[in-house]
């Protein structure tokens, strides 16, 4: 299917069934980071995924693919974003699966009156308000800086979204995972798995994928952790695995 991509603009490869987004040289792009969790969520046919913060739609795309979830929602708080999102799944024929909404998530949750998710995932903001180096175009600032919301506010949606035992995905910078850990706790969300993410093996992890679970119980698993680079400076197997049809 035919769209009109804006100058700046440009369609790339997913490297998943075919599957391309648009992406903007002026705007946020997505990471491997956003790649790492969409490769982290489980659900299955017939579940309600819903995005929060799903910018360009990369981690709604691949979760609908690889998935198969009967619908995924997007959430995205920017006009120019969230047409982006919109653009690149009517490209890619999602339309039935896949519903872009433009509004603050925060918004979203406390007036959402659908079915109970089964799953919520998250990429946000990592940038503590008041830390860091802001950015100066607003657009890129609200991408990584709490500006337009905090981690307690995206856990407090999720909980509001998910069903009683739905589960919640969220990947965020290692030196923040206790304030990953408190906020879900906060809003009734056990953290249940975690996955930590090295540059090399040895290396301390720079990320954490956390899977909490909407009114769980004790316990916590810890996957083996997911290395980037080898030690000639390559991606390893599992980080080329992402890029493409497997799953770790």
């Amino acid at each position: 299917m035919e769209i009109k991509l804006r100058d700046s603009e440009k369609l790339e490869d997913l490297q998943a069934g075919g599957l391309m987004i648009i992406q903007d040289s002026g705007e946020y792009r997505f990471t491997s980071d956003a790649v790492l969790l969409a490769n982290s969520v489980r659900a299955k046919k017939g579940d309600l995924v819903i995005d929060l913060g799903t910018g360009s739609g990369v981690i709604a795309m691949l979760v609908a693919y690889k998935r198969r979830p009967g619908r995924v929602i997007a959430v995205e708080l920017q006009e120019r974003l969230a047409d982006m999102a919109a653009r690149s799944v009517k490209y890619n024929g999602m339309q039935d699966t896949i519903e872009v909404v433009c509004r603050p998530m925060q918004t979203f949750a406390a007036e959402y009156k659908g079915r109970k998710a089964d799953v919520v995932v998250c990429n946000p903001p990592y940038i503590k308000q008041g830390c860091g180096e802001a950015q100066e175009k607003e657009s890129l600032r609200l991408c990584r800086h709490e500006e337009a919301v905090t981690l307690d506010e995206i856990c407090r949606a999720a909980g509001r979204l998910l069903k009683s035992g739905g589960r919640f995905y969220i990947v965020h910078k290692a030196p923040r995972c206790a304030d990953v850990f408190e906020c879900m706790t906060r809003h009734s969300i056990t953290p249940k798995e975690i996955t930590t993410v090295c540059a090399r093996e040895g290396d301390a992890p720079y990320l954490v994928i956390v899977c909490g679970r909407k009114d769980g119980g004790e316990g916590l698993l810890w996957h083996k952790p997911i290395v980037v680079y080898d030690k000639d400076g390559n991606f390893t197997p599992t980080i080329k695995q992402l890029y493409g049809e497997k799953d770790v």
